[in-house]
């Protein structure tokens, strides 16, 4: 019984959560904030990014602005939105608004990104990586099919705004671009259905693998799911789901994950994603291997007080964000450790904390910090915990 009012607690903060946010599953459920709407309204100042000459704005259909200078005199170009076209394509936290200019001959001058609820340290890398200059010098029709890379590092956030500046284009010059797909797409797609396998295979028969082959797959998660594609489950994911849908198709991955983390603890009873796929307690499993024999520890009492933490954070940071006040767990959720380039200070530091003291204490971060552990972990039938081992490390 407090197993099912926990969950329903857990869905309702999520609702309410989305709720608050003006959405749920991508649908509006209230008018448009004023300083939302704001940002998806072209207005002289806004153009003025582009044109700092501008002194006029003529509004010339479908969304399209002229720019004038010289007091109208003379035409320096034309600006539009990415809004409304590409208010359904999410990045990682939500649509990445975009603004784009183009000269008196219809070519793209300049993209500019606006404000967006992307988690800044991941954004700045694909400012940083010249993406938004890729469509310069471009016609409509050229930009609505121009096939450009997702930036290693920031694939959600780069791959909306890639299709949010196709979808742009492709309502202006009435063109239907069709999705483009790589190699380096179709070999991201077929390593993580082939990690998936194996750790299927491990989560049904773990006497499969010994414990070197156990040591290979939890490296495996770490290279393919943290490093390469960036492909992980979080709160800050599931809360952003709620709130803006699930875009099939660039997190069909991420869904599949989040599927099998929910559906084989709730069916066998036992943890899939924490002691198979995350790449946080593999991490912390491998590191833990340099401290055998040295094990720090704690009593009892210790422990299950380190052990209410988590469940402290989730329900605390859900609830904050149901109300209106604002918890984002992207700061600190420590599995962007790995691409310490774009993780937020806290969550490289607790990352980093978390990785040295499981060389004296098993998994820390996921026993004692984790909210999508204490999620995962509510879903599921809990054994008869034992605090020295902590119930996320494998049976």
């Amino acid at each position: 019984m407090k197993r099912l009012l926990d969950i329903i607690i857990i869905l309702l903060l999520l609702v309410f959560t989305a709720v608050n946010s003006g959405r749920l599953f991508g649908r509006r459920l209230q008018p448009e904030p004023p300083e939302n709407a704001a940002r998806n309204t072209m207005t002289l100042e806004t153009a003025q990014r582009l044109f700092p000459e501008a002194t006029t704005l003529t509004d010339a259909g479908n969304g399209v602005y002229e720019v004038g200078g010289n007091g109208g005199k003379a035409v320096l170009g034309f600006v539009t939105l990415s809004s409304p076209d590409s208010d359904n394509i999410a990045g990682f936290m939500g649509p990445t608004p975009l603004l784009i200019g183009l000269d008196a001959t219809s070519k793209i001058v300049q993209v500019i990104a606006l404000e967006n609820n992307e988690s800044p340290g991941f954004f700045d890398k694909v400012r940083s990586s010249g993406l938004l200059n890729a469509w310069n010098g471009l016609s409509v029709a050229e930009a609505a099919t121009h096939d450009v890379d997702t930036v290693t590092g920031a694939t959600f956030s780069s791959r909306s705004v890639i299709d949010s500046m196709r979808a742009r284009m492709g309502a202006l010059g009435d063109i239907q671009p069709k999705p483009v797909r790589c190699w380096k797409d179709w070999a991201a797609d077929a390593a993580l259905l082939l990690l998936v396998g194996f750790s299927l295979a491990g989560f049904f028969r773990p006497s499969l693998f010994g414990r070197k082959g156990r040591r290979i797959l939890l490296a495996a998660s770490i290279a393919i799911l943290a490093i390469w594609q960036g492909r992980l489950l979080s709160i800050a994911q599931l809360v952003t789901w709620f709130a803006s849908g699930i875009p099939l198709a660039a997190q069909w991955g991420v869904l599949l994950l989040f599927l099998l983390a929910v559906a084989l603890p709730l069916i066998f009873g036992k943890a899939f994603y924490c002691t198979w796929l995350c790449p946080m307690g593999a991490a912390q499993e491998l590191v833990g291997l340099l401290g055998k024999g040295r094990s720090l520890s704690l009593g009892a009492t210790c422990l299950r007080w380190l052990q209410t933490l988590r469940g402290a954070i989730l329900y605390f940071g859900l609830l904050v964000t149901a109300i209106g006040i604002g918890f984002d767990f992207s700061m600190f959720e420590a599995f962007t450790l790995f691409r310490p380039s774009s993780a937020p200070m806290a969550a490289l530091v607790l990352g980093i904390l978390s990785l040295l003291l499981s060389i004296w204490l098993p998994r820390p971060w996921c026993r004692f910090l984790c909210p999508l552990g204490e999620l995962l972990e509510t879903l599921r039938r809990k054994p008869s915990p034992n605090p020295a081992k902590g119930s996320t490390t494998p049976s």
